[in-house]
């Protein structure tokens, strides 16, 4: 089979398994196969160097930074490998992982066996003048080292010597370190927010489907089916807070297609949460309003409410405390996540959020449908009878670290101030952006859901309470819908409206 690379989250780190060939004898294993992959060597590089390593057990080498890239194997017992970027302007600087290392970045391994033997080719030859090495227990760099308990690692003079990286880099004196945030889902409007909220510097990113810049890639749904890519990933990273904003948002497709539904919002977040419990991170995860019936039940009840259905409760805003009754697939699929999250780390943050809107990358939530559809002359066909609490992904991101730093766990609500239908929201928007987003309000066709033509049944009378994230932080204030559209417009990020 070919050889099997995977990205890890430093800007142009991997890790390969090349094949291995075995009979009775024993096995041939290829360590490095140009014709196969050579996308390890820099271009118009070649290995110009092959070097070999012998350790005791618990030995710590690193962290050797080289200015030339490094193809290591371990051929002989186990360590755990960790590569950390120390390359000025790298969009991963300052992170670690646990392996082609590009030059310029610092690498270093922990061992688990005597006699641990490491293989290395590197594109130029060891020059000490070149080497910049940084202490393995560099407090900015903050590398998890797996040392058991009451160990003492053995390591060389010049390593326990080796000078701190801000010694190195002066301009960093003033960062301090944080706990790592690993972002599943770091594309996305909420998780593009959450990287803005808790510094991108201390985030990883995770994407799905659309590359970006110093984040890997990570499928949900295939987690939901195989829980060690979930195991693995957390290992990999070792993150002290994991935000789950990835999920299947899109409320009729889940209709159409129930059984990614279930993978995406239930079982992968729980895959998840039981992998980042078992390294003790703290697990945050997203669901939804859509969990509540917004006043209507599911067609052929019998009742006369809109929607063409009979009341199930009264409606919205709904506290935590009251009953979930989901309409259709996308609500039962959040619900069942809810519980499912919690029984696998009973210490995790569940929030219920509803109506997002802000700066993301991708720009399709609802202003951003408004100001394209509108700018380019467009009516647009906007629900007369939906009601919920817009809000804010910097609120709700910002929320979220303050809930992180409380030592929150549990259900908690975080939405909007104001409760609108959205055809009120629409016009809010307009009239925020004024004259900076010219948009022609008789361009919004109200029409109500019955016609809308959607596969999914709708909560109408929805929103949320926000008591008890009041009390849990009580200086945390939601903006309005016109103080976001400010606060969006004086600091853009992600697309622009007017694309």
């Amino acid at each position: 089979m070919p050889p099997q690379t995977k990205a890890l989250p430093i800007d142009g780190a991997s890790v390969t398994t090349f094949d291995r060939f075995g009979d009775h004898r024993g096995y041939f294993n290829e360590l490095y196969n140009e014709e196969k992959y050579d996308g390890l060597s820099a271009p118009g590089e070649r290995w110009k160097q092959v070097s070999f390593s012998s350790s005791q057990k618990h030995a710590l080498r690193g962290l050797h930074c080289s200015p030339h890239g490094k193809f290591i194997t371990c051929v002989r017992g186990s360590f755990y490998d960790v590569i950390a970027d120390f390359r000025d302007g790298s969009p991963t600087f300052g992170r670690w992982c646990g392996v082609f290392v590009p030059g310029g970045c610092g690498h270093g391994f922990f061992t688990f066996e005597d006699d641990t033997c490491a293989l290395y080719l590197q594109e130029g030859c060891f020059n000490p003048a070149k080497e910049a090495d940084t202490h393995p227990f560099d407090p900015l760099v903050n590398v998890q080292w797996p040392v058991p308990e009451g160990v003492v690692p053995v390591m060389s003079a010049k390593d326990e010597a080796a000078p701190f990286l801000s010694v190195r880099r002066p301009k960093l004196c003033g960062y301090a370190p944080r706990g790592r945030v690993l972002v599943i889902g770091g594309t996305g409007q909420v998780g593009g927010a959450l990287i803005e909220a808790f510094g991108a510097r201390n985030c990883v990113g995770t994407y799905a489907a659309t590359p970006a810049e110093g984040m890997i890639h990570f499928d949900l749904a295939q987690a939901a089916m195989q829980p060690q890519l979930a195991i693995d990933l957390v290992q990999t990273v070792y993150p002290e807070v994991v935000c789950i904003c990835a999920g299947f948002t899109w409320v009729d497709g889940c209709e159409r297609e129930p059984q990614k539904a279930n993978a995406m919002n239930n079982r992968g977040p729980a895959v998840l949460a039981a992998a980042a419990a078992a390294v003790g991170a703290k697990v945050v995860w997203y669901s939804t309003d859509y969990v509540f019936s917004g006043g209507s039940s599911l067609p052929g009840s019998g009742g006369s409410k809109a929607n063409g259905v009979a009341a199930a409760d009264a409606g919205g805003p709904y506290g935590e405390e009251d009953p979930p009754s989901p309409l259709n697939v996308y609500g039962s699929s959040k619900l069942a996540g809810e519980a499912a999250v919690l029984a696998a780390d009973p210490s995790a943050l569940v929030l219920r959020t509803n109506v997002v809107y802000g700066p993301e990358h991708v720009g399709k939530n609802f202003v951003y449908q408004l100001a394209r559809k509108l700018g380019s002359g467009e009516a647009m066909n906007v629900p007369v009878d939906q009601i919920g609490t817009p809000t804010y992904n910097r609120d709700l991101a910002d929320a979220t670290k303050r809930l992180v730093e409380a030592g929150a766990s549990g259900l908690f609500n975080v939405g909007g101030p104001e409760p609108l239908g959205r055809v009120a929201f629409a016009e809010k928007v307009i009239t925020a952006l004024g004259g900076r987003r010219p948009l022609d309000a008789g361009l919004i066709k109200p029409v109500e859901t019955v016609n809308a033509g959607q596969a999914a049944c709708r909560p109408l009378a929805s929103g949320l309470k926000l008591d008890k994230l009041r009390a849990a932080i009580p200086d945390w204030a939601p903006r309005s819908v016109a103080e976001a559209i400010d606060d969006w417009l004086a600091n853009p990020h992600g697309k622009s409206l007017g694309e």
